[in-house]
Formats: structure tokens, C-alpha cells, sequence
């Protein structure tokens, strides 16, 4: 039984055996080995254009002796060991054509490793020839259209040496006087202008002997590339002055305009986003008087700095009042217009308090109605109650809550006096807002019209006590 068993098992071991060499399970794949047989091609093919870039080098040296001599040299002996690359990597493609012959599985990994030494290095020979080429043609080419690159440079010259600080800059220097917190920062932007020209001035000083021979015909080729440089910082200058211009004028203009970013919905899901209103208002000065309001309303991702977006629905969840860049953008969650109120007992340019209710001033009605302050007339006791949220850090969601949107199964907000809840993130410690109102720290900060004694800290939690009897 056991010889008969051990039969079996060797014509089974023969059959197998056969199988695998009849499908070829112990060869080279054959894409792999396909790579190998079309390598021979690909290095044909690189071993021409090496000596078509070889060629069009010696042409070009022919042509322009004086131009490309002194690079000449170092050209050939680059190009002298792009060729050795390329026998080296002839070499490679012997060894991998004995092993595709032989084509054992075994040896898949090896192939696969020396087929890419045998690609990187034909392409680097490859990519350095043409280099070579190339910057042979180049410096050719720029030869050929030095007159009209000077004219580029002068240009750029002219165009830096117009830039007038008391001129182009007007809207800047206007910044500066209307806002003086800004004024430092502004002009030490301005500033750099000098040096620019400063810097300017001497490459065209430095220029001028290389461009009057080059106008007369009779610039040395050597001298090409260095009149090319001094081209090329004029041009970088110039730049560089155009572009502390338009951004300097920018932030000086974001300096006259207030947005406030109101929060309309919420759409949950992949694509998290939430509608938005924009309310901008555009200042002839920083007087704050006589601005013009418009808005837009459009969809944007998710804000990140919003916590528990849905219940903050209808309340204003970024600003930016007029005196500050974009960039310092508040991220506080507050209601609609309080911001744009004077402390009790004072005006300022967008109304003034009269029996206890704050009053618009007309030009200003409409941005009380984009920011959706229709929930009543605010009083006393509803301001002194919103600042003092804000020195605690708190939301203040309105007297009665009119600002507070629930989620589903959210529970209503909750806190000691019922108006105002949720410290958010970094709280407002530091804040123009922490103790003043909305443009306290500006030169044109609102001044008291009648006292306001009784309406403070205390005047909020009596105000509370009244309504509710929670403290």
C-alpha cells in the first residue's frame, strides 16, 4: 500500500510540476519583461537626441564665437558625461536582457530594481543635455533682443521713480491721518518705498556704461549676462513697489469700511455649510457719519470658529468695525446691532438714546433692518445687560431669549439671571467691547449727553431680579 501511495503522490507531483511550467507561473511577468525587451529602443532613441543636442551646440558656438566661448568648455564636458551615463546605462541593459532571457520569477525583484537604475539614468542624461541646449539658445536669443529688453528696463526704472509717496499713495496718506492707531503700521509699509528706489537707482547708475554700448552696437558678448541681471533686478524692484502700493491702499480702505456677518441657517451633513448675510458699511472718513450700507446674502463651509452653529441662528457671528483690518476680524457671538449702540447717557454716529429706547438715526435704519434688529426697541436695562455678558465672556441671547435658536431636543439655555449663556472660545477679555462701546478707543469716540447713573452692572442684575426674580 505504501509503494502504491508514494505512485500516486509522484505522478501527482509530476502533474503539477507540469501545470506550472505550462502556464508559466515561474517566469517573469510579461508586462515586466516586455519593459525590458523595448529598453533597447528608448536608448537608441536617447543616444540621438544627445547628438542632436551636441549638435545644435556646436552650431551655435560656430555662430556666436564671442557670445558662447566662455561656456563652450563646460558645455562639451557636460554633455561628454551624459554620453557616459548613457553607456552606463547600456550596461544595465545588458545585465537586465540575461535575466528576461533567462526568465525565472525569482529574479522578478532584480528586474524590477535595475530597470529603474537603467531609467534614472538615461533621464537625467537626457534632461541634461537639453539643458545644455537650451541655455546655449537662450543666451542667443537674448542677444538678439537686447534692445527692445533695455527698453523693458527702462520702464521698469521710470515706472519705480514715479511711485510718489504724496501721489499714488493719497488714499494711504489719508489713512494715516484720519486713524491713528494704524498710522505706524502704515507708514512703516510706505516706508519701504524709499529703499526701493533707493536700491533702484543704483542698478540703473551701475547699468548705465553696458546699455549706452549696447545702444551703439558695441557691447562685448561678455558683458551680455551682466547687463541681463541688472535687467532683471530692475524689473524685480519695480514689482515690488507696485505691489506694496496696492497692498497697503487695500488695507488703508479696509480701514473705512464695518461688516458684520449674520448667520441665516445651518445645512448639516457632508458638505456642512451655512448661509449668510454680509452687512457692509463703506465711511466717507472716520467721522462714521453719512456711510453707505449694503449687504449679500450666500452660502460659505461651515464656519470654524462657530460653536453650536444652529442656536446661533439670526445672531451675528464675525465683525470687523471700521478702523480695523479684515484680519482682525472679531469671532464673538453677539445679537444683531448691539455692537453699533452707545453706552446709556451717550450719542454716537449711528443714533443716541432718548426716554430709555436707543434711536437710529434715519441714514442708519437700513442697517438696523439687514441685521434683523426688528425684535423691539432695545432699552436701558437690555444694553447694560448685554455689556455685562460681554466682561463675563457670556452670550447674551436677547431679554427674552428672542435670539436663541434651539437645536432639535437641545434644552433652552440656562444661567443665573436667564439672559445669557455659553462662554465661548477665548471669551472677550481684551475687547474694545469688554467695557466700552463700539468705538471707544477712536478720536471720534462718542461723548455723554445726559448720565446714566443707576444702569450698570448692578442696574442689569436689579433689571433681572424685576423681570424674573432669578439672579
Amino acid at each position: 500500500m505504501e509503494r502504491r501511495a508514494l505512485g500516486v503522490l509522484a505522478v501527482i507531483l509530476i502533474a503539477l510540476m507540469a501545470i506550472v511550467a505550462t502556464a508559466g507561473l515561474d517566469h517573469l511577468p510579461p508586462a515586466l519583461k516586455k519593459s525590458v525587451d523595448s529598453a533597447e529602443k528608448q536608448l537608441s532613441d536617447d543616444r540621438t537626441a544627445l547628438d542632436k543636442d551636441r549638435t545644435q551646440l556646436e552650431h551655435a558656438i560656430t555662430e556666436e564665437p564671442l557670445l558662447l566661448g566662455k561656456q563652450a568648455a563646460p558645455w562639451r564636458e557636460r554633455l561628454d558625461q551624459d554620453r557616459a551615463q548613457l553607456d552606463q546605462a547600456a550596461e544595465k541593459l545588458a545585465a537586465l536582457q540575461q535575466l528576461a532571457k533567462a526568465n525565472r520569477r525569482s529574479d522578478e525583484e532584480k528586474v524590477q530594481r535595475d530597470l529603474r537604475d537603467f531609467n534614472s539614468l538615461r533621464d537625467a542624461a537626457l534632461r541634461d543635455g537639453s539643458g545644455v541646449e537650451t541655455e546655449a539658445e537662450r543666451r542667443v536669443a537674448a542677444k538678439r533682443a537686447l534692445p527692445a529688453r533695455i527698453q523693458t528696463m527702462k520702464a521698469s526704472y521710470e515706472s519705480l521713480e514715479n511711485i510718489d509717496s504724496g501721489t499714488a499713495a493719497a488714499p494711504i496718506q489719508k489713512a494715516i491721518n484720519d486713524w491713528p492707531a494704524k498710522r505706524d503700521d502704515l507708514q512703516a509699509r510706505i516706508g519701504s518705498l524709499g529703499d526701493l528706489k533707493s536700491q533702484g537707482q543704483k542698478v540703473w547708475d551701475s547699468s548705465a556704461p553696458l546699455r549706452m554700448a549696447a545702444e551703439q552696437q558695441r557691447l562685448a558678448d561678455a558683458d551680455i549676462d551682466t547687463l541681463l541681471d541688472q535687467a532683471d533686478r530692475m524689473d524685480s524692484l519695480s514689482r515690488q513697489a507696485d505691489q506694496t502700493v496696492t497692498t497697503t491702499a487695500a488695507l488703508a480702505g479696509q480701514l473705512y469700511v464695518g461688516w458684520d456677518k449674520l448667520l441665516l441657517d445651518v445645512e448639516r451633513g457632508h458638505d456642512a455649510r451655512e448661509k449668510v448675510r454680509i452687512v457692509s458699511t463703506r465711511f466717507p472718513d472716520s467721522t462714521l457719519a453719512h456711510g453707505v450700507t449694503t449687504s449679500e446674502d450666500r452660502w460659505e463651509p461651515l464656519d470654524t470658529f462657530t460653536t453650536h452653529a444652529d442656536e446661533h441662528t439670526g445672531m451675528v457671528i464675525e465683525r470687523k468695525p471700521a478702523g480695523k483690518y479684515d484680519s482682525e476680524a472679531e469671532h464673538d457671538v453677539q445679537p444683531p446691532a448691539y455692537a453699533y449702540i452707545a453706552p446709556p447717557g451717550q450719542s454716537n454716529a449711528y443714533g443716541s438714546w432718548s426716554g430709555g429706547v436707543w434711536h437710529w438715526l434715519p441714514e442708519y435704519l437700513l442697517l438696523s433692518h439687514l441685521l434683523h434688529s426688528s425684535q423691539g426697541p432695545i432699552y436701558v436695562p437690555d444694553y447694560d445687560a448685554y455689556r455685562y455678558a460681554r466682561s463675563r465672556g457670556e452670550v447674551f441671547y436677547g431679554r427674552n431669549h428672542e435670539y436663541y435658536t434651539p437645536r432639535p431636543s437641545a434644552p433652552q439655555p440656562s444661567s443665573s439671571n436667564g439672559w445669557y449663556t455659553e462662554r465661548p472660545r477665548g471669551g472677550f477679555a481684551g475687547s474694545q467691547y469688554q467695557s466700552h462701546g463700539s468705538f471707544s478707543g477712536s478720536q471720534y469716540r462718542s461723548r455723554g449727553t445726559f448720565g446714566s447713573s443707576g444702569f450698570g452692572s448692578s442696574g442689569a442684575r436689579s433689571y433681572a431680579r424685576s423681570r424674573g426674580g432669578r439672579r
